[in-house]
């Protein structure tokens, strides 16, 4: 399963919230991607798990769709809420 998240950086902490971005995947396979942008500068977080082993104390929630392994981000980093889609790697095969 790989996820992506991603959220529009308050402004002025863009390099906060990509900080929190890396410390968030905790040494788990990942990669984190900026885009500075004129009014919304962005970061995404794509995080690949295995298939067979959700992420220890993962557990969706009742009240809507799943949500990234990610614990929130520090109130104030976020500008609105964030976005988090599960894809399913099809091509190259894993």
């Amino acid at each position: 399963m790989i996820w992506m998240w991603e959220a529009r950086a308050a402004v002025g902490r863009l390099d906060e919230l990509c900080a929190w971005a890396v410390e968030a995947l905790a040494g788990r396979e990942g990669e984190v991607y900026l885009s500075r942008q004129p009014d919304a500068d962005l970061v995404v977080v794509v995080l690949r798990l295995p298939d067979a082993a959700p992420p220890t104390g993962y557990a969706a929630p009742a009240d809507g769709p799943p949500r990234a392994p990610l614990p929130a981000p520090p109130a104030g980093l976020v500008a609105g809420s964030a976005h988090e889609w599960p894809f399913q790697q099809v091509h190259p095969a894993r």
